[in-house]
């Protein structure tokens, strides 16, 4: 069986969360092309210069943390990680009860992750990894499709 470190307990994938790879390639591609235009050459003279090129080169190689597995990302006291654990399965979709109402709830955010977890009951986790890397090749990241309850523009 493949690595699972990065495949979550509810059935979410963390190489397309936009943190894990999003944010640090275009932060390093803004990092380029401002050292095409020469930026050391103008840029100090711009109030906050160096303030932001140190924010700017911590985004560009920034390091997801690891996993929800590994409790050093997501709810310290995930309930769904904490059920998964109990009932001693790899992950929700493989759970007798799946889905259950936190993986529901946790679904109206995630448009994607009752099929998404669908998917992996049947293929399996390394085909699914599989899936979920070309999926982050492609440049895919849930961002485009999560639906935030906090922003007035998406209700």
């Amino acid at each position: 069986m493949s690595n699972l470190r990065h495949v979550t307990y509810c059935g979410l994938y963390c190489g397309l969360c936009l943190n894990g790879d999003r944010i640090p390639r275009k932060a390093a591609e803004l990092r380029d092309l401002l050292r095409q235009v020469k930026i050391e050459l103008w840029g100090p003279d711009l109030p906050g210069y160096e303030g932001f090129r140190t924010f700017l080169d911590s985004l560009a190689e920034f390091a997801p943390r690891a996993s929800c597995r590994e409790r050093s990302c997501g709810l310290e006291d995930c309930a769904i990680r904490a059920c998964a654990e109990e009932r001693r399965v790899v992950a929700c979709p493989f759970c007798t009860d799946y889905p259950c109402g936190r993986i529901r709830t946790l679904a109206k955010r995630y448009p994607s992750l009752l099929s998404d977890g669908e998917r992996l009951r049947d293929v399996g986790v390394d085909r699914w990894i599989e899936e979920q890397e070309a999926r982050r090749a492609r440049g895919f990241a849930y961002v485009d499709i999560r639906y935030d309850a906090t922003d007035p523009a998406s209700t």
